[in-house]
C-alpha cells in the first residue's frame, strides 16, 4: 500500500511542475529618443528587438526555442497595420496568429515551431515620425526667397 501512495503522489508531484519553462518578460525597446516597453512570453531566449523603418516592421531575434505560443504586447503606436492585417513572418514563413486590443495596447500571440530564430511583424505604419528634413527644407526655401526677393526689389528701384 505504501508503494502505491509513494507511485501516486511522484506523479502528482511530477504534474505540478511544468515540463517546459517559458521566458517572459518585458523589453524596453529605444527609437527616436523614445523608449517602447514590450511585454513578451514564449518557451525560448529572447536576444534583441528593433523596428526597420523602411519596411514597417518588427524584428525579434531568438534562440533555443522550443515549440511554444509566443505572446507579444506593445503599444500601439509602435507598429500598426490597417484592419489589424499583419504579416507575421518566422523564418520567412508566414504563419496565422489572433489579436487582441486593450486601451493603447495591441496583442499579438501565434504558435511558433522549435529552432525558429528570427520573428517579422510586418504591418502597414511604424512609429510615427515627425519629417524634420522636411521642414528643414522647407525653412531654408523660404528664407532664400524671402532673401531674393528682397535684393530684387532694391535692384528695380
Amino acid at each position: 500500500m505504501k508503494n502505491y501512495l509513494f507511485v501516486i503522489s511522484t506523479i502528482v508531484i511530477l504534474s505540478i511542475i511544468p515540463l517546459s519553462f517559458s521566458e517572459s518578460g518585458s523589453y524596453d525597446l529605444d527609437i527616436d529618443e523614445r523608449t517602447f516597453n514590450l511585454s513578451y512570453s514564449f518557451d525560448g531566449d529572447l536576444i534583441s528587438m528593433d523596428v526597420d523603418k523602411e519596411l514597417p516592421s518588427l524584428l525579434i531575434g531568438t534562440v533555443n526555442v522550443d515549440e511554444s505560443t509566443f505572446e507579444l504586447s506593445f503599444p500601439s503606436e509602435l507598429i500598426s497595420a490597417e484592419n489589424d492585417e499583419f504579416i507575421i513572418l518566422l523564418d520567412g514563413s508566414e504563419t496565422d496568429y489572433s489579436i487582441t486590443h486593450t486601451e493603447d495596447m495591441t496583442e499579438l500571440s501565434f504558435v511558433i515551431p522549435i529552432a525558429t530564430e528570427e520573428i517579422e511583424i510586418i504591418g502597414t505604419s511604424v512609429i510615427p515620425e515627425f519629417p524634420f528634413g522636411v521642414l528643414a527644407i522647407m525653412g531654408i526655401v523660404s528664407a532664400m526667397a524671402v532673401m531674393f526677393s528682397r535684393t530684387k526689389l532694391v535692384h528695380f528701384r
